[in-house]
């Protein structure tokens, strides 16, 4: 039985749940799945993506993107370097910025950007999957990269860069004692749009948490037990969780978790201070 995606509940989703797929990977080798975008209450893309080996295309995509690698490896050839991704992994992708993306092992993403596909490109999935359908391909909207005065971080949104868990520089602990600890890889004052952070959680803990913004989490490692709103389902390593504004849940940490959340809006713009203050 597929989820279908409700803004305001907590959910976990996996390939099987997306309704209608851009594109073929039997066919072509490459098929785009969306989650949710604006239509749907989302207030950023959510997609899983699965890309054939040996399959290599340009790009420059007209919002800011992130991939997390659950399965494979890819490799971009941007502005004389090369930026390669594999399983647990995160590409960063700014908008307007060109790379050539190479495929070298049959890849599965989970892909979260901002704005949505329907703000970005000015129509929704559906008007584009039926242009595309009657043989007219809409043109990739024009979008313009971040000035030079962004340049030169440790996240950097002018380029295109890859992050692992031995990245993160500090540590907040969300229980210490239960060995529970998220690390901000970027945040507003960095230039990112949405807060992007991985979570390390140790098996056995219980954590009751409320959510301050939309915020999606890849998992790449374990799995846990989530209660909220009447219901209680596992999360598993693959899979999207969807944890909306003003939800309130208790996780149960099975195994040993890792995951890579992103949400919108920023901690700092709901908080009004950075994360690593807090």
């Amino acid at each position: 039985m597929t989820m279908t995606f409700d803004p305001n509940t907590i959910a976990t989703y996996t390939s099987s749940d997306v309704e209608e797929w851009i594109g073929s990977y039997d066919e072509d080798g490459s098929a785009i799945g969306y989650i949710a975008d604006q239509p749907e209450g989302a207030p950023m893309g959510l997609a899983f993506v699965r890309l054939r080996a040996g399959m290599t295309f340009d790009f420059a995509w007209p919002y800011d993107e992130l991939s997390i690698v659950t399965k494979g490896k890819l490799t971009i050839r941007t502005a004389g370097r090369r930026v390669s991704a594999r399983a647990g992994e995160i590409l960063n992708q700014p908008r307007g910025v060109q790379g050539t993306l190479d495929i070298e092992e049959d890849l599965e993403m989970i892909c979260v950007h901002h704005p949505t596909f329907a703000a970005a490109f000015g129509m929704t999935l559906a008007e584009y999957r039926a242009a595309s359908q009657a043989g007219t391909d809409p043109e990739m909207p024009p979008s313009t990269p971040r000035g030079p005065e962004w340049a030169g971080g440790f996240f950097d949104p002018t380029i295109m860069q890859h992050f692992t868990i031995a990245d993160v520089a500090t540590w907040i602990p969300v229980d210490a004692e239960q060995r529970a600890y998220v690390g901000y890889i970027a945040d507003q004052a960095e230039g990112s749009p949405m807060g992007i952070a991985f979570s390390d959680f140790r098996g056995a803990g219980v954590h009751e948490l409320d959510f301050l913004y939309d915020e999606v989490a890849a998992i790449t490692k374990g799995s846990f037990t989530v209660h909220s709103q009447g219901r209680t389902f596992r999360v598993r390593a693959g899979e999207m969780l969807y944890m909306p504004k003003g939800v309130s849940a208790t996780f149960e940490i099975d195994e040993d978790t890792v995951a890579v959340g992103m949400h919108y809006p920023t901690f700092e713009a709901v908080m009004g201070y950075p994360p690593h203050q807090s």
